[in-house]
């Protein structure tokens, strides 16, 4: 028995008089509302209607309990509105995992607008190079860089994240500038250990896929230093482009070996599986991936 729609049939049945009534009011037909009723008094052990060829009674304890009854469903009716309404307008407290450069340099942006644009939800952003166990440490997503592990988790694809090659002005009117990936193997690198294979970059050529060995100067595992060493005229580095998208506008930075450039790696936020997707998690994907369709992909 659904006590619940036990409770409506029965409500409904005494405030109408009439079995045929409550079951127009309800949509739903005249055995149904009767069965109902039977199994809530055979459930309650109480008799909570009498019956007679014309007219339908509350006994004694059947009024006393429809007093009752009819501040639950109205409770009810106020909790299931309530849930209805968060699931259609995002608001509550919003998890987020990301990396931490990435982070800093486009999360931080995307999450400033968001709760701008979204002033009901409340967030905790948080960045680390690690990759988060997002249903036992409690995020509602998480945003990844590259090739995704097998999972449990639904992942949507934003965007494809590009690095490019940089040097110094200053570096370049030393070491020269190179005019094919072969050119790097005399020059300095400044390498990001997070990235893989370590010690290589990535190039193409006529639609074909290549690794170079390259020369390290700096090994380092974040890649806002990268930027750093690079802007300082220490080598040439692989960088996230929005970490020096300003440098490369002002010309503090060159961008290298354009035509070769191959180092995307795919933009995707994770999220647990469920059934019912919460509006602030939904409208918090949407914005990701507007931003992104907005900015070109970052490029």
């Amino acid at each position: 028995m659904d006590r619940l729609d036990a409770m409506r049939a029965f409500a409904r049945v005494a405030e109408t008089g009439s079995f045929s009534a409550g079951a127009r009011e309800l949509g739903i037909s005249k055995a149904l509302v009767s069965k109902h009723i039977q199994r809530l008094e055979e459930y309650l052990g109480a008799r909570l209607l009498n019956r007679t060829t014309r007219r339908v009674s509350l006994t004694e304890v059947g009024r006393a309990y429809y007093e009752q009854c009819v501040d639950v469903l109205e409770r009810v009716a106020e909790l299931e509105a309530a849930v209805q309404a968060h699931q259609r307008e995002p608001c509550g407290h919003l998890r987020i995992s990301g990396p931490r450069v990435f982070g800093e340099d486009v999360l931080v942006p995307c999450v400033r607008d968001f709760c701008t644009r979204y002033p009901q939800v409340t967030v905790d952003l948080m960045l680390e190079e690690r990759l988060v166990d997002i249903v036992a440490e409690g995020f509602d997503v998480a945003v990844r860089i590259g090739r995704l592990a097998d999972s449990s988790m639904i992942a949507r694809r934003v965007a494809d994240y590009r690095y490019v090659l940089c040097a110094a002005p200053s570096y370049l009117a030393h070491a020269g500038t190179p005019e094919t990936p072969e050119d790097l193997q005399h020059h300095n690198a400044i390498v990001n250990t997070t990235l893989t294979p370590t010690d290589q970059f990535e190039f193409q050529r006529e639609g074909s896929t290549f690794n170079l060995t390259v020369r390290p100067k700096i090994r380092v595992n974040s890649g806002r230093p990268v930027r750093d060493f690079v802007v300082n005229g220490d080598g040439i580095g692989l960088c996230l482009l929005p970490t020096v998208k300003q440098e490369l506008e002002t010309g503090a930075l060159v961008r290298l070996l354009e035509r070769f450039e191959a180092y995307n790696r795919d933009v995707s936020i994770v999220y647990p599986h469920g059934r019912h997707l919460s509006a602030k998690v939904r409208a918090f994907i949407d914005h990701m991936v507007q931003l992104f369709s907005d900015n070109n992909g970052g490029r």
